[in-house]
């Protein structure tokens, strides 16, 4: 018996002392994680109520404009003489079919009295003048259709005096604000009004009191809730419930799994303590009645006493310190992780939240809220100078100098002085980033700017000069002229040719270039290239081979596809002067590949690097006659990775030929 709770003592101390941290620190960690998850669900949620709330308000503002418009029709003139041929009665019908307006369409006199309605029990009613002409009334209950209606009414001028005749007015049915709403497994919207306890969509839950905007949980569900303040619908408010229990799955689904692995960790201990053990009892006989004794009485005071001098009177004042050193230990290591844990999950949020920053005065006051939440005062802030009898950490940037200051009322250990340098380095480091990414942005976009009115301001005089050019060649009857102005004309379009890819350079730079895909035969595309490369090839007497089999339709961008083609072949022709450009075409699942061959001189390993960088030309000697911008590679390879693809070079060296193989990625 007694062999057997020595051992079980073992079994279970190995249990606890390993598993208790770690079960501690997973559900420490999982709640964490969900308590971040709802923070984040309702920051997305607010974010897409607030946008259902500005399209519901744009909506009825545009309603009334349309409104107002249809007020000043000249048919409602009509009104005067009681809409005697039915005009009014036959416009109400068709503006009613052309907005779709689920409602009803009114035309009353100044009395209030119908004389034109898409309702004809209510042509000859009379409706409240005074409530007209306020331009709207909420939802209510109205008498004479029986049902909740929201009004809106705009007084009617006659074209020929300017003199009020009349209302024109919209009875809109609550179900047309069923287009807001929706309702799925994890989420639904509807909409409420709170004067008339009405919902439109599933009904929710509604809390007592309402504020402007807000939020609640009942069961498994979260509610959020906004109003539609700053319009005439201030009644109303927007309900957004979310199911947590399938938001949650994920976490459930993880907190099992780390179950099984605790579990299966517990079955691993119990094995090893059991073998560990039955080592450790044979040796330590004498020991066992103060440990049956510890058994029984639950004393955990006493120690082992034995008096002789040997080996088992060390090891029993050896055991007896061992101990009480672990159960210190022990109980000091649980707690410094504890707070360890705490301090590193507080930390991991505060640099979450900085490096979310977008701006230098952000982040300071995101680092001043912060540490004074995580220091517990409120004496932490920002200042140009030193604040007396304070810790102050020194912030030095271009546009940022002062310093972080910590009055904590106390003398800062070293540990909370190099904690404090670290975030002081830290919001350094990152208002600088700030800094850098902001000079990054404005000289971009000085450079796209520049290049983009540089190539306008140049192509407007070259067209010029190539149509004079153009001119000269048709009426010079001499032909020295004649060849002279052929030269310009060149010249001229090779000059063109270059503004045009800088210009193409700048648009892809400035993120201006917008990928259309649609789906085409590669056949027609393989077509319209050959029309345009053979004149090229003809000149250069270049044999040019083109795949046969096309009828392969794809799905991407057709003019950007075109466009890296025509460079790719083009630049092979101009690099070629005998034998033969060639273009291959293949395809593998979602990608389809192509490759453009050439016999002409070939690439160096050492150029093969610098291929696709901006305005580069190889050091070659073989090319020193070719004249370029630098940049048909490289933007063949933006518009390749616009196309969701990459391009590569390959070359055996110089005067071997080269081969430009890409691909793209087709969408279904």
């Amino acid at each position: 018996m007694i062999r057997r709770s020595i051992r079980l003592k073992i079994v279970l101390s190995f249990l606890i002392a390993s598993l208790i941290p770690f079960i501690a620190s997973i559900l420490l960690v999982f709640k964490k994680g969900e308590e971040h998850l709802i923070e984040n669900i309702k920051k997305q949620q607010e974010h897409q109520v607030e946008i259902l709330k500005k399209t519901i308000i744009k909506d009825f503002k545009n309603l009334k404009n349309e409104l107002s418009f249809w007020a000043g029709n000249q048919i409602l003139n009509d009104i005067v003489v009681d809409d005697i041929d039915k005009r009014i009665q036959k416009f109400l019908f068709r503006i009613k079919e052309k907005r779709d307006i689920y409602g009803i369409l009114v035309c009353a006199d100044l009395n209030g009295k119908v004389i034109a309605s898409t309702e004809k029990k209510l042509i000859g009613k009379t409706l409240d003048k005074i409530s007209l002409d306020k331009g709207f009334k909420d939802l209510y209950f109205d008498s004479n259709l029986n049902k909740n209606v929201l009004r809106l009414s705009r007084p009617v001028y006659s074209s020929f005096h300017k003199k009020k005749i009349g209302y024109l007015i919209i009875f809109l049915f609550p179900e047309y604000l069923k287009q807001y709403t929706f309702e799925t497994e994890s989420n639904t919207t509807s909409l409420y009004n709170r004067k008339i306890d009405f919902f439109v969509g599933k009904e929710l839950p509604v809390p007592q009191k309402l504020s402007i905007n807000g939020f609640f949980e009942i069961d498994r569900y979260l509610i959020i809730y906004k109003n539609l303040a700053g319009s005439k619908l201030s009644n109303w408010y927007i309900f957004s419930e979310i199911n947590k229990e399938i938001l949650f799955s994920p976490l459930n689904s993880m907190e099992n799994i780390f179950l099984a692995v605790a579990v299966f960790g517990v079955f691993i201990i119990f094995i090893l303590s059991m073998v560990i053990s039955t080592k450790l009892v044979e040796p330590i006989k004498l020991l066992t009645e103060t440990a049956d004794y510890i058994s029984k009485t639950k004393d955990y005071s006493k120690r082992v006493v034995i008096s002789t001098k040997d080996e088992l009177g060390i090891l029993a004042e050896a055991f007896n310190e061992m101990l009480t050193e672990i159960q210190k230990a022990l109980e000091k290591i649980k707690q410094e992780n504890k707070e360890r844990l705490r301090l590193f999950a507080k930390l991991i949020e505060i640099i979450n939240k900085i490096t979310s920053a977008k701006s230098e005065k952000e982040v300071i006051d995101i680092v001043t809220h912060e540490l004074r939440a995580f220091l517990h005062t409120d004496k932490i802030g920002f200042s140009s100078e030193k604040i007396k009898d304070a810790f102050n950490v020194s912030i030095n940037t271009e546009t940022v100098k002062g310093y972080l200051y910590f009055y904590l009322g106390r003398k800062i250990t070293p540990e909370e002085k190099q904690f404090l340098e670290s975030i002081g380095r830290m919001v350094n480091l990152y208002i600088e980033k700030i800094e850098l990414l902001h000079k990054a942005q404005a000289a971009s976009k000085a450079k796209s700017a520049f290049i983009s009115n540089m190539s306008h301001e140049l192509r407007t005089p070259l067209n010029s000069i190539i149509g004079f050019a153009q001119y000269l060649q048709m009426t010079e009857t001499d032909e020295n002229n004649k060849e002279a102005a052929r030269s310009i004309e060149i010249a001229g379009r090779h000059l063109l040719e270059m503004i045009n890819e800088i210009l193409d350079f700048a648009k892809i730079e400035a993120g201006a270039v917008k990928v259309e895909k649609k789906r085409f035969s590669l056949k027609k595309l393989i077509s319209e290239i050959k029309v345009i490369v053979h004149p090229l090839v003809q000149e250069k007497n270049l044999e040019l081979i083109l795949p046969e089999d096309t009828d392969l339709e794809i799905n991407t961008d057709y003019r950007l596809l075109k466009q890296i083609l025509l460079n790719l072949l083009s630049n092979a022709i101009k690099f070629t002067e005998k034998g033969y450009i060639k273009l291959d075409i293949s395809k593998e699942e979602k990608k389809i590949y192509f490759s453009v061959i050439d016999s002409g001189i070939g690439i160096s390993k050492e150029n093969l690097k610098k291929l696709f960088q901006d305005f580069t030309q190889l050091e070659n000697p073989l090319q020193k006659k070719y004249k370029g911008t630098g940049l048909g590679l490289a933007i063949s390879k933006k518009y390749v990775e616009l196309l969701g693809g990459k391009i590569y070079a390959y070359s055996e060296g110089e005067g071997k030929g080269s081969k430009f193989e890409f691909y793209i990625v087709e969408t279904p």
